[in-house]
């Protein structure tokens, strides 16, 4: 009987790993890239967008924080960047209030808000239309190096089946070096 009971909250927790972040849902936003962007949609101020990616520069003006991102894609129920994505250019967010120009700086983010108007810029050499949001909702992630061990680096456990810890062998002493991969929290 207690495992019955059990069941149901075991889901619940295992969807609230890959839910969004408070004001960051999917579903209340228009456009979640910069693809999607259309010129008119600088004409009505009220386009809601949901964009992420790596914070490149932040400058700390008198009444906002500016941000300028460079647009990765963001997973659609998590609103986590994906730093293995493409980057399909950059855009300029405006914070509300103060925000430490060193507390974002080289940090990846998710940001929600309006799309407002456009930025010209350059990039190098190169003139440049920045995207502009007006920020309601953000969430700065964690950047973690996660060390893993790849079950085909095991000779015998992944070509013959077994491993060589079943045999005595000591699999701890023949395991090979972890590997890393990065992901965001």
């Amino acid at each position: 009987m207690k495992k019955l009971l059990l069941f149901p909250l075991f889901i619940f927790t295992l969807s609230a790993c890959v839910s969004a972040p408070k004001g960051l849902e999917r579903n209340r936003y228009a456009i979640r890239s910069l693809s999607q962007i259309q010129t008119e949609d600088y004409a009505c101020r009220c386009k809601p967008v949901r964009l992420g990616g790596k914070v490149l520069a932040v400058t700390a003006l008198k009444q906002q924080t500016r941000l300028e991102i460079l647009s990765l894609p963001i997973a659609e129920y998590s609103a986590k960047p994906l730093l293995d994505g493409a980057t399909n250019g950059r855009f300029i967010a405006y914070i509300q209030g103060f925000v430490d120009p060193e507390s974002l700086k080289d940090q990846y983010v998710t940001v929600a808000g309006r799309l407002t108007t456009q930025e010209q810029g350059k990039i190098d050499e190169a003139p440049y239309h920045y995207p502009v949001v007006a920020v309601e909702n953000y969430k700065r992630w964690t950047l973690m190096r996660e060390y893993y061990y790849d079950p085909d680096d095991d000779y015998w456990g992944g070509f013959w089946g077994f491993s060589r810890s079943r045999w005595g062998l000591g699999g701890a002493f023949w395991r090979p070096e972890p590997r890393f991969r990065y992901g965001l929290y």
